[in-house]
């Protein structure tokens, strides 16, 4: 059997991660100089709480397109990786926990940002400012350690292997050739630490949302804040949240595909690929919606831009006149 079409191959695959993360590479680095160098006064605050999510983004992009680039047999736990680690002969199952690790990481940072957003308006005068330096730490363990049962259960590879081409259809030679790698044939060991700490990550958010914006609702009401410092609270904390939920709203489309794709054991290996190029693409939209919800951060790109297109404009009129 060979693939219907070049979006089911490897070298598809490969190809289509390496020419995103070059287009990935220079927006996080404009986004890097927006945090470091663009972000106002006003902004401070939450100026290491923005960089802390950036730099996780971007490592969950660099994760899957440049060290890793799974190619991934769903619905079985199984496939290869094409990356940078693999040409320096790192084991598969280190380049699979690193991968869990960095996406836990993700997660704990949306929850961080949110974090210091409630303790810094709210909570610095409340029980919660003792609570909060181990209640980070917990969720960084729990990120860093959640990955380990399906790590730890790793099976004996030929029995599992053969497990695996049984539950799929007929595949081309070079699969069969390739060094595929099983991380599990019990979804459990992988389907529950997955599910814990999803839950914890999207309880936690949506605790502080509730608390961020029942205070602010109760301070409106005692007129305890300014219409001014609200207002500007309100809008801030709405670009927050379209930050954050956006992206993860755009994982939802793929991570939705694998679950029916497990549940009524559909093999489509184009839609596999095209899953880990959006799930590859998450930090660069994270990083586009962040810099255009921020006004600092929207006003220094057109900056930058305009004034070059502006330069290269008036270069061109100039030898033009000459001419």
């Amino acid at each position: 059997m060979n693939y219907s079409s070049y979006l089911d191959t490897a070298d598809f695959q490969a190809l289509a991660l390496h020419i995103m993360i070059g287009i990935e590479i220079p927006v996080h680095f404009l986004g890097f100089y927006c945090i470091l160098f663009r972000t106002p006064i006003s902004m401070k605050a939450v100026k290491w709480g923005m960089l802390n999510l950036h730099i996780w983004s971007i490592g969950l992009d660099l994760g899957v397109s440049l060290l890793t680039v799974p190619y991934i047999l769903y619905p079985a736990l199984a496939g290869v990786t094409l990356g940078i680690l693999s040409k320096f002969g790192f084991p598969v199952s280190y380049q699979t926990y690193l991968l869990g690790v960095l996406i836990g990481l993700l997660g704990v940072s949306i929850v961080s940002i949110l974090e210091n957003r409630y303790y810094l308006l709210f909570a610095r005068e409340h029980w919660w400012r003792h609570v909060r330096l181990p209640f980070l730490i917990f969720n960084y363990i729990a990120a860093c350690s959640y990955f380990t049962p399906a790590y730890y259960y790793i099976p004996e590879q030929t029995e599992a292997l053969q497990n695996v081409f049984k539950m799929l259809p007929e595949l081309p030679q070079e699969i069969y050739d390739a060094p595929v790698f099983v991380l599990a044939t019990d979804f459990r060991y992988v389907v529950f630490p997955v599910c814990f700490m999803t839950t914890l990550m999207v309880a936690e958010s949506a605790t502080f949302i509730i608390l961020i914006y029942g205070n602010m609702a109760e301070r409106n009401k005692k007129l305890s804040l300014s219409r001014h410092t609200m207002k500007m609270q309100t809008t801030f904390l709405r670009c927050l949240n379209i930050q954050t939920s956006i992206p993860l709203l755009i994982l939802l489309l793929p991570m939705g595909y694998l679950v029916i794709s497990r549940i009524f054991k559909i093999y489509c290996q184009s839609a596999n690929n095209l899953c880990f190029i959006i799930i590859a693409a998450h930090g660069l939209f994270s990083t586009f919606i962040m810099l255009y919800i921020h006004s600092p951060y929207r006003e220094a790109c057109f900056r930058i831009f305009c004034s070059k297109i502006t330069r290269y404009s008036s270069r061109f009129s100039t030898v033009s006149t000459v001419l």
